[in-house]
């Protein structure tokens, strides 16, 4: 088999992976730091949702975004970087 670095091709990066490497050192923006609030408080997405007058759809791509922007995968991560980080 050869190695495709090797050969010059380029290499194949995740969808996932390069939207979190272009959100990495942004700051959070009103929006996901109210989100990143209500989280903290233990609401779920749908009582965000309701709060917000938002689609559930748009809580979890700010959610998604403040995981991508903190470097973290989950709810529980954001929440212990956000409280380092003195966010909540």
């Amino acid at each position: 088999m050869s190695d495709p670095e090797a050969s010059g091709a380029p290499l194949s990066v995740p969808t996932d992976v390069r939207k979190r490497l272009a959100l990495s050192g942004k700051p959070l923006t009103p929006t996901e730091l109210e989100i990143l609030r209500w989280a903290s408080e233990g609401k779920t997405i749908w009582e965000i949702s309701r709060i917000r007058e938002t689609s559930q759809a748009a809580v979890k791509f700010h959610l998604r975004n403040i995981y991508g922007k903190l470097h973290v995968n989950n709810r529980v991560q954001a929440m212990n970087e956000a409280a380092r980080l003195g966010l909540c």
